[in-house]
């Protein structure tokens, strides 16, 4: 992997999919490239979803509706219960499927999409694993 990556042209995007080692080593060889332009995806999260913490309230931008989100509960658990129609799959922090919009507060990121320059901009969070530093998250939903 790091000779393809060496030899790869500038520019060029770079995407794995596959067992634990296999991510380590595709992560060490492309540690030089742009973190945009370096893709991949587990077969499962590295660590085990971890909820707790401060329970928060999430505002849903379209309707106003505000919901709260329990220590024990994750922001898609409580989306769905209240007939909220999120897509998912995966809902461990891996697939990228549960990714909404956060037009408010600061989110405690604890999936393994984003790249630390998306965190970072607070623009968007994966609700299946995702939390809030924040007393309250607005979601564009």
């Amino acid at each position: 992997m790091a000779a393809i990556a060496a030899q790869a042209p500038a520019g060029t995007h770079f995407y794995c999919c596959g067992p634990g080692p296999m991510l380590t080593a595709y992560e060490a060889a492309t540690a030089g490239w742009p973190p945009e332009s370096v893709h991949l995806e587990r077969f499962g999260a590295s660590a085990p979803l971890v909820t707790g913490g401060d329970g928060f309230v999430v505002q849903l931008a379209r309707s106003g509706v505000e919901l709260r989100v329990p220590a024990e509960s994750t922001v898609l658990q409580v989306l769905q219960q209240n007939g909220i129609a999120v897509d998912s799959s995966c809902e461990a922090g891996i697939c990228g499927c549960c990714e909404i919009g956060v037009l408010d507060g600061e989110v405690d990121h604890r999936d393994e999409v984003l790249t630390a320059s998306q965190r970072a901009a607070n623009r968007s969070m994966m609700v299946c694993c995702s939390r809030a530093k924040s007393a309250r998250l607005v979601l564009d939903l």
